[in-house]
């Protein structure tokens, strides 16, 4: 057998693809200048020492939006200081500094919307070119390859789009956990699990930053819910702050310093997040050493723009008046002003904070001068999109190997979502793309599709489709299932080899999804359509297959046992159909594997009767919101208590089969080095199938009992494999640090690894019955760190609300 031998992915390390593209791969210093950053800041003090502290105000504030003759929202270019080279579409600008009696000359800062791909105008007054961005999956779908290399590849990608259009700062990744499936804004983040999505998140940032462009890790913190999110107070233990909503940013800010942080819209325990010194000072920069700009998303807070200042958010955005929430209040500017001619507040805060800001405007493209060219090779970038998504697809279900079909087969292609396919998400993470190759397009590109079928699927849809614009954002588009009866399904069956069903989801920002009929659960017509058809197929010994393009996932259980293969696709892109077809034919072996669980139902959810929050004013609107599960998040809940899902954390399929090796123990300086000790472990994989492929190992530790309850087990460290052929292997090395062990013990302010026998399990997924564990003990406690008393405490008046205890 071949053997390759790679050093896993682990806790505390980060993979950065460094592709064909010019630019360094540190998010600290400038492809241009080759600076470090803290020349960059030494810079910065020098020039806002020659501002007046009025100047340093107006770059701590937007200059939002003015109202437009069609009642629409546009810049407000009365208030835009100095911009320089104006890009149709920048949803935001960091205001620059013109002064001819002292000599400054800095650019204003163009912000970029687009979590999945940077978003601008395509289409421009007097100009007759097109420029589009590249739709990229999204990230739930980029997290499912478990690939920190190609999430780089993708954020090295956007950056250079943001780069050469123009633009200097990325407002992305997202990194909120998917607390629950009703989430409208999933699609934007990538897991569950904290760090999966830490470590998915650092990599987008490394990727983007290493082009000369700023990133922005968001929302910070525990946006988790759309549903009166630019309000709602989140209640939530501070252990469950730390271990689950907050340690992802914990680690994209230590393993990539990104150069900006977003605050939420939202209240947590009391506080709104951008007016919160707690986490936007005492842990954000005190405890984590972040040393970037901090600032606030859309219109967020509750007005009050001084105390945002004071609490260590050192940008207001978009600035100006909030004409979203509150249209019509003293704009956030005047409010400086004010607070500063009053002693409200001080100089030196606001001169720290525009240190902060200019530090990281002039590592912009804006600043150093670049020469964007509007002509990024999208090209390369699609290409990108479609492999990338590939990798990401999770096939959940293949009875018979149904999976992968030949080539010469004939398709019967079911459901509207194959001419109706999404790509992405709606609202600010859409992208203006060229095209978007929908799924019959794609199966049509590589086997022979039912010509007839797919005539009737095209002309219902271009007769009864409906457009609906959201905000300027995104155009919904929407349409019923074409009335099939089941002679008439039966018929189309007959005269094909194999049935595709499929089935879309869109969700958007604004506006949570519904435990109803057509969203979380299949509509009637689905229901009847999978119903029918398989009924049909079965009938004649044929096989029928559901491809899930949706934003999050769906329930599953009452009807997955009446099809043979499920493939889970999430929203993939521009190359969507491409991207499902290719995996449908064995063009591409999927090696996806679930970021978040599938229950059985959606009572089964921990936060079920939480989400999304509760009116407690009887105003008609949600305005709290209880995190009752504590930690108890995702499969820590499901695999602590017993609960079923139909598919776990982790769990993914292949057209070929793996099998590990005993796993070892390879060392622990743990007892010996405390807190900067580690534990590490190996594991033979090997391709025992047929074809070639990629899996992903996991291991997850189960913790000793002691004073904190903990789950059954944590995912402490993963590892893809290469591409590896049949009977090929490979060994795989994790590190898993005392640091990334520990949990957050409230009582005492402190990160502690408690002492006892751990257990490790190298598994396929987050379901380890079944794994044999390897086992290592810590002898005394290990305090790894400290943290600040009271910090991120809860109201007084809230009692005991957490529901869920592992006692």
């Amino acid at each position: 057998m071949n053997k390759i031998t790679l050093m896993a992915t682990a806790i505390g390390s980060v993979i950065v693809l460094v592709g064909c593209e010019t630019g360094t791969t540190s998010g600290d210093t400038s492809p241009l200048t080759g600076a470090g950053s803290e020349t960059f800041r030494e810079k910065a003090e020098s020039l806002v020492a020659r501002m007046s502290a009025y100047e340093q105000m107006n770059m701590l504030v937007g200059p939002g939006y003015a109202l437009q003759p069609d009642f629409s929202f546009g810049t407000n270019y009365e208030a835009l200081t100095n911009v320089k080279n104006d890009i149709p579409g920048t949803v935001g600008y960091i205001n620059g500094v013109y002064n001819e009696s002292t000599g400054l000359d800095i650019a204003a800062v163009k912000l970029a919307d687009g979590a999945a791909g940077v978003r601008i105008d395509p289409v421009r007054d007097g100009d007759s070119d097109t420029y589009y961005g590249t739709a990229f999956p999204v990230s739930t779908l980029l997290a499912s390859t478990w690939n920190l290399d190609i999430q780089a590849a993708v954020g090295r990608a956007i950056g250079t789009e943001i780069k050469e259009y123009g633009l200097d700062f990325w407002l992305a990744p997202g990194l909120n956990i998917q607390r629950n499936p009703l989430n409208g804004r999933n699609f934007e983040y990538y897991s569950e699990d904290p760090l999966l999505s830490g470590m998915m998140a650092a990599s987008a940032v490394n990727g983007a930053q290493s082009v000369g462009v700023g990133a922005t890790v968001k929302h910070f913190v525990a946006n988790n819910a759309e549903t009166s999110r630019n309000f709602v107070n989140n209640i939530i233990s501070p252990r469950a702050l730390r271990e689950i909503y907050m340690r992802g940013f914990e680690y994209a800010v230590a393993e990539s310093n990104p150069w900006a942080v977003m605050t939420a819209m939202n209240q947590v325990n009391g506080h709104y997040s951008g007016q919160w010194r707690d986490l936007n000072t005492t842990v954000l920069r005190d405890e984590w050493g972040f040393d970037g700009l901090v600032m606030s998303d859309w219109w967020a807070g509750d007005g009050n723009y001084p105390e945002m200042i004071r609490s260590g958010n050192d940008l207001i955005e978009s600035g100006g008046v909030a004409l979203a929430y509150r249209y019509g209040e003293v704009d956030a500017l005047q409010q400086l002003e004010n607070a500063y001619e009053s002693g409200e507040l001080d100089e030196e805060t606001i001169k720290s904070s525009a240190v902060r800001v200019l530090t990281q405007s002039l590592k912009t493209p804006s600043n150093q001068g670049y020469e964007f060219s509007s002509r990024p090779d999208l090209v390369a970038h699609a290409a990108l999109s479609r492999t990338s998504a590939s990798e990401g697809i999770i096939l959940l279900k293949n009875d018979s190997d149904v999976l992968p079909i030949d080539r010469s087969s004939r398709i019967a292609s079911f459901g509207i979502n194959q001419v109706n396919t999404l790509k992405g998400g709606y609202g600010s993470g859409d992208v203006n793309a060229a095209y978007t190759v929908n799924i019959l397009d794609g199966l049509a590109a590589q086997f022979t599709v039912d010509s007839e079928l797919s005539a009737l699927y095209q002309d219902h849809f271009s007769a009864n489709k409906s457009e609906t614009d959201f905000n300027g954002l995104s155009t919904i588009i929407e349409c019923s299932e074409p009335p099939l009866t089941p002679l008439e399904i039966e018929d189309y069956v007959t005269g094909n080899d194999v049935a595709v069903i499929s089935i879309g989801r869109y969700s958007m920002q604004g506006r949570d999804r519904a435990n109803a009929e057509g969203d979380f659960l299949l509509s009637a017509d689905e229901s009847n359509l999978i119903e029918d058809v398989a009924t049909a197929a079965h009938a004649q010994g044929k096989k029928v297959i559901v491809v899930l393009n949706v934003a999050s996932i769906i329930e599953m259980e009452s009807w997955q046992d009446n099809v043979d293969a499920i493939v889970l696709a999430y929203l993939p892109g521009q190359e969507a159909g491409n991207v499902i077809a290719d995996v449908l034919s064995g063009e591409v072996n999927p090696s996806g594997k679930l970021t978040q669980s599938i229950p059985v139902a959606y009572a089964d959810i921990p936060s079920a009767s939480s989400f999304p929050g509760v009116d407690t004013d009887a105003d008609g609107k949600v305005d709290t919101h209880y995190y009752n599960e504590g930690i108890y998040v995702g499969y820590r809940y499901y695999d602590t208590f017993d609960q079923p899902v139909s598919y776990p954390f982790g769990f993914g399929l292949s057209y070929t089969d793996f099998e590990y090796g005993s796993p070892l123990l390879v060392d622990n300086t743990l007892n010996s080095e405390g807190a900067q000790g580690k534990v590490s472990f190996s594991v033979d994989v090997t391709n025992i199938g047929g074809v070639a492929g990629k899996d992903i190992v996991q291991v997850y530790i189960a913790a000793p009992s002691g004073r904190l309850d903990k789950p059954a087990a944590e995912l402490k460290a993963f590892a893809k494999t290469a591409l590896l052929a049949p009977a090929e292997d490979q060994t795989l090395v994790f590190d898993v640090t005392a640091k990334w062990l520990s949990s957050f013990d409230p009582a005492r302010n402190q990160w502690v690894v408690e002492p006892g026998l751990y257990r490790a399990y190298i598994s396929k997924s987050s379901e380890t019955d079944g794994v044999y564990p390897v086992t290592f003990s810590v002898t005394s406690e290990i305090v790894v760190d400290e943290t600040t008393p009271g910090a991120l405490s809860l109201p007084d008046t809230v009692g005991d609300f957490e529901t869920v205890h592992n006692d």
